[in-house]
């Protein structure tokens, strides 16, 4: 009897080490699905801190001017007895036009701004780039304080009063 007992315990657990080597990979390791799951999550996470990353090491310069109705305007004389506080980039517009009679159309300049490798400019209300068109004008120039439009020809200097 105990030969035939001993005989079953072998059997047991041979039966035992074959079935633990013997299980599929695919309870080792997760679904494709949750798999895909957690790479988007992942992917979701490090979009997210690239932005907020950028957001906060953006320079202070290369941001939009404010909206002269969103703040009032700061005389220069204002700016000078108060160092500590920047003044608001104001809306600026070209000079005066040498013939009165024409009807050339005047070009506000709202604010510039710059981007990785662009620079951007709100003229008329509307965001333009270098050689785009605004009012029949083209954008020649973005720099940080000017932009030149080439309307007809002629050459016109639109800038912010720092």
């Amino acid at each position: 009897m105990s030969i035939i007992n001993e005989a079953l315990k072998k059997t047991g657990e041979f039966i035992q080490e074959n079935e633990t080597k013997n299980k599929p990979a695919a309870k080792i390791f997760p679904s494709p699905k949750l798999l895909l799951v957690y790479f988007l999550i992942l992917l979701a996470g490090i979009l997210l801190s690239k932005f907020i990353f950028d957001l906060l090491s953006r320079p202070q310069e290369r941001t939009l001017a404010s909206d002269s109705r969103s703040a009032p305007l700061q005389s220069p004389k204002a700016a000078s007895v108060e160092p500590s506080v920047k003044p608001v980039l104001p809306t600026a517009v070209i000079a005066p036009l040498e013939n009165k009679n024409t009807a050339e159309p005047s070009f506000i300049l709202n604010g510039i701004f710059f981007s990785d490798n662009d620079g951007y400019a709100l003229v008329n209300n509307q965001i333009v780039r270098e050689n785009d068109s605004v009012d029949g004008a083209t954008v020649a120039r973005i720099t940080q304080t000017t932009v030149e439009l080439d309307s007809n020809g002629e050459l016109t200097s639109l800038s912010t009063r720092r």
